[in-house]
């Protein structure tokens, strides 16, 4: 029994079930709006509670800080005991690094680079290489992180198929790839830093070379638990099996297999199973009871995924209301479907029934967005898009987090590098060459050329001496003057010694200005919260901090892509840009299908009362092909929506009709062949092409748009053949 401290009467059975399972190996499989981190955090508390585990002995992980953080704050309001190990996979890769790297024979006092500094470093030697072809670094970076997805040693990739060459490395030259990227070991060897992914491989090499470091970390992590279990990658499921003890009994794991949708970055579906593989004696608890949604919007998310093969079979189910039908919208082209949803939007406000931040709408991929927006604009309703630049991503924070990180640390390169001539002091790109190719000449770091810069002799200096002697005393006097300030104040002193909010005014640069004092707001609470934090555990602290919902709260209608919107529910959800082609994606294979489809279904489970679906008619220059519905919307089933006809009934019935190829459309009814003036962007048909969409003009002659395999054809406007939709 429980010393009172947890109150289980609030948790249904399965949810019961998984908080008080033994201490064993736990696969709990929850649904979308299941209270999983409701369920999560329990168990932790249950471990401390009932089963007498030391809160600093447990493991939690899970994939951003702020759910990290959100993690520590209900098991503090459970059971007022702080846990020290909850954060995510880097964030836990770090802690265990700083201790025993050194062990791998690597420097313990390591530094970090974020993703633009990989980039920066890998433009820099593709520069120095002199590549006679032209290569992009971010084709790189995409490279060097399948190469590390596929677990693949750089010298093996000759022995891949031409296929998954494709696949892995687009059309990048392979002899210049691996050149450049061990080029990039090279530099990151050289300069004792990691970058994000070298966390993770540093760990592993740790685990499994080290047996006395494996040992030890099992042993002082009694018991695991891993949140998001779906978004697991091959490398960091295999950290958990260094991790977890012999017996394979002290890990819990949670997660959705029917909402993977992070394959791209390394996920893969079969986790779920590969981990029952690996855990024989694993207890299974699924948790189907919805607490978000209606029975409608469940009805119609269960009816979708269930045409995916590859998944542990579950319904959602839900005490809450029938609610209100989903309702299905298909428009003359994408200005309809962007009218129709902003007229219904104004509609639901001037009923009183919401606010705008009530209302989400999602897209597939971000150009969707475009058409809504104007719409929006038009209509003076209120939004804003997430999933714009990071705050800490933004040029003025790197600017200022460069100088941080310079007196930190007087052998960071790249920090140097980026603000040597930030504010403008006259060091442009041909005096970094220089120096560059002057320490290159005489087997010495950057840095260290820099520093010949204040000695005497200086007559074999070639570059603009006056202003880098200038550079370097004010980091010298910078180092010195901030010393013994507080944190908030070694910023606010740097950002007055160098002039910083000056050169952002008379760049015109009032939103940057902001983001400065953000940034300072950042350090004042930072400090605040971390006594005695010195500058390197702040800089340490942000360069992992990654929280894609960090946006100013506001009454505004939200736009985002579906994967922005995982973990985040709304009264009411409008998915647009609902067409073949467009979502499901073009060109798809079963196993991508399959995430598409989890895709689609998360979406609709963000929705807790209303959800409006849409699609309209037109021309894709995006998939250079005619629009048409998504089979989705058919998986969802016509008995799980009501088309709303407001503008164009013709439209809904006509359209619905690609679900049948035998039935025999009466085109007369919908269709016009009145002498009227034809223009772009009209939906016509023809005699023998079928639907087509007008794309160009040319006197009496009109460029049409058909389906495959008719594609684009020029008719002379009078002709027989061709009649328009009805308005």
């Amino acid at each position: 029994m429980t010393n009172n401290m947890i109150n289980l009467e609030k948790l249904n059975n399965n949810q019961k079930i998984a908080v008080t399972s033994p201490l064993s190996s736990l696969l709990i499989v929850a649904g979308a709006g299941t209270g999983k981190t409701n369920v999560l955090t329990t168990r932790i508390a249950y471990l401390i509670d009932y089963f007498k585990i030391d809160p600093n002995n447990i493991l939690a992980i899970t994939f951003t800080n702020k759910a990290a953080a959100e993690m520590r704050d209900r098991v503090n309001k459970i059971i007022d005991i702080n846990i020290p190990w909850i954060g995510t996979f880097h964030g836990i890769a770090l802690k265990i690094l700083r201790d025993d790297i050194n062990k791998i024979n690597k420097n313990n006092n390591f530094g970090i680079i974020d993703d633009e500094d990989e980039r920066k470093i890998l433009k820099e030697i593709i520069s120095n290489e002199n590549m006679t072809i032209n290569i992009k670094p971010n084709d790189i970076v995409n490279g060097i992180l399948n190469l590390r997805n596929n677990n693949l040693d750089i010298n093996l990739i000759d022995n891949l198929s031409i296929q998954k060459k494709r696949e892995m490395f687009g059309s990048i030259d392979l002899n210049n790839f691996k050149i450049i990227y061990l080029k990039y070991e090279e530099y990151k060897k050289n300069l004792n830093i990691l970058d994000f992914d070298d966390l993770l491989i540093f760990l592993f090499k740790l685990l499994n070379d080290v047996p006395t470091i494996r040992k030890k970390w099992q042993e002082y992590f009694k018991y695991i638990l891993v949140d998001e279990f779906q978004d697991t990658n091959e490398l960091q499921f295999n950290i958990l099996k260094l991790l977890i003890n012999e017996n394979k009994n002290n890990i819990t794991v949670v997660g959705d297999p029917d909402q993977t949708i992070y394959t791209w970055r390394g996920a893969y579906a079969n986790i779920f199973n590969d981990f029952l593989d690996y855990c024989k004696d694993t207890i299974t608890v699924i948790l189907d009871l919805n607490y978000r949604s209606t029975k409608n919007i469940l009805k119609a998310a269960n009816s979708l995924i269930k045409n995916n093969k590859n998944r542990i079979k579950k319904d959602l189910i839900t005490s809450n209301d029938v609610g209100s039908e989903i309702t299905y919208f298909h428009g003359q082209n994408q200005y309809d479907e962007a009218m129709y949803i902003a007229n219904k939007i104004k509609s639901l406000i001037k009923n009183d029934s919401h606010d705008y931040k009530d209302i989400a709408i999602l897209y597939r991929s971000n150009y969707i967005s475009r058409n809504i927006e104007q719409e929006l604009i038009n209509c003076s309703i209120p939004y804003k898009i997430i999933g714009g630049i990071k705050f800490y991503q933004r040029m003025e924070i790197k600017d200022l987090l460069a100088y941080m990180k310079l007196l930190d640390n007087e052998n960071d390169e790249l920090s140097m590098k980026r603000i040597i001539n930030v504010p403008r002091r006259g060091i442009g790109d041909t005096v970094i060459k220089k120096i560059d190719e002057y320490a290159k000449n005489n087997f010495i770091s950057f840095i260290e050329t820099m520093k010949l810069t204040n000695d005497d002799n200086h007559n074999n200096i070639t570059w603009n001496y006056k202003q880098v002697l200038q550079f370097t005393n004010l980091i010298n006097d910078l180092r010195i003057e901030i010393k013994d300030l507080k944190l908030s104040e070694k910023l606010l002193h740097i950002i007055k010694k160098i002039s910083y909010m000056e050169y952002l005014k008379n760049n015109n640069s009032e939103e940057q200005m902001q983001n400065v004092n953000e940034l300072v707001n950042s350090l004042i609470n930072f400090e605040t919260k971390n006594e005695n934090a010195t500058m390197h555990d702040f800089l340490e602290d942000i360069v992992l901090y990654s929280d894609n919902n960090n946006q100013e709260k506001n009454n505004v209608v939200v736009l985002m892509t579906i994967h922005m919107s995982k973990g985040i529910e709304f009264k009411t959800v409008f998915l647009i840009g609902m067409n073949e082609g467009t979502f499901p994606i073009s060109n798809k294979r079963d196993n991508d299908l399959e995430e598409e489809r989890r895709i689609a279904y998360v979406a609709l489970t963000r929705a807790k009362e209303h959800l409006y679906i849409s699609s309209s008619d037109g021309y894709s220059y995006i998939s250079n092909s005619q629009l048409s519905p998504s089979r989705f919307i058919k998986e969802i089933g016509s008995d799980n929506y009501k088309c709303d006809t407001t503008k164009f009934e013709s439209i809904s019935k006509l359209d619905l009709s690609w679900y049948d190829s035998k039935k025999i459309k009466n085109y007369d009814e919908y269709y016009s062949d009145e002498n009227i003036q034809f223009n772009i962007g009209d939906t016509i048909i023809h005699t023998v092409f079928g639907t087509g969409t007008i794309i160009g003009k040319n006197n009496d002659f009109i460029d049409i748009a058909f389906k495959s395999p008719y594609g684009v054809k020029t008719i002379i406007s009078t002709h027989k053949s061709i009649k328009r939709l009805k308005r």
